[in-house]
């Protein structure tokens, strides 16, 4: 692991001094690489293949240690080749993540348009639905205990008088607040649940605020 470590950031450090390639032009440049090395001009081919693996192209990364791996048209060289393997892993790693960013960030504007909310408003949303989902669980545990107490007494009275009238005011005031208990429960859940999410994804800096999850 040490030596991985050791690897990328002696390549990153080179790509500090390398020529960069623009993104927009890494298919142009791969393609000329692949025309070099079939035309036969492999040191052509492997210098351009250098700057493209440099620029963050891992295609380019694992042709380099391809080529150095099994010596194709270069020296063989394991060294070599773990290097290049090395950066290409690290791009494929850098590129997902930066997928993954790109992606959150039009999931957000498909939601909350290019002017969304800052994440200080995220923050205090989070927190009024943890609040509101809490206070559903309380009414839920409330209105289910009340309603149980009452229903099982009248139920009690209605049994013990013989009265069909307390037996079924009773059954229906026992069932209708247990399902509205139920309902309130499930509800409050949701909005915890979602509370929950946005605070593990807001980070807020600045006016003196600084809240991590």
């Amino acid at each position: 692991m040490k030596k991985a470590i050791a690897i990328v950031c002696c390549l990153l450090w080179t790509a500090a001094f390398a020529q960069s390639i623009p993104a927009d032009s890494l298919d142009t440049y791969r393609k000329e690489a692949h025309r070099m090395l079939i035309a036969g001009d492999t040191a052509g081919a492997v210098d351009f293949y250098k700057q493209l693996a440099l620029s963050g192209d891992a295609l380019s990364g694992y042709q380099l240690y391809e080529l150095y791996s099994q010596g194709k048209g270069v020296p063989k060289d394991e060294h070599e080749a773990a290097k290049w393997q090395e950066l290409a892993q690290y791009n494929v790693a850098l590129q997902t993540q930066q997928s993954r960013a790109k992606a959150k960030r039009e999931e957000e504007i498909r939601k909350y348009g290019a002017d969304g909310p800052t994440l200080e408003e995220l923050f205090h949303e989070s927190g009024k639905l943890i609040e509101d989902g809490a206070r559903k669980k309380n009414i839920a545990i409330s209105v289910g205990l009340i309603g149980g107490v009452a229903g099982g007494v009248l139920l009690s009275v209605g049994m013990a008088e013989q009265s069909t009238f307390s037996t079924v005011v009773g059954g229906v005031l026992a069932g209708g607040c247990g399902i509205a208990a139920f309902v309130l429960d499930i509800v409050g859940n949701k909005q915890i649940r979602r509370g929950g999410e946005l605070m593990r994804r807001v980070q807020i800096k600045g006016n003196g605020i600084s809240v991590s999850f």
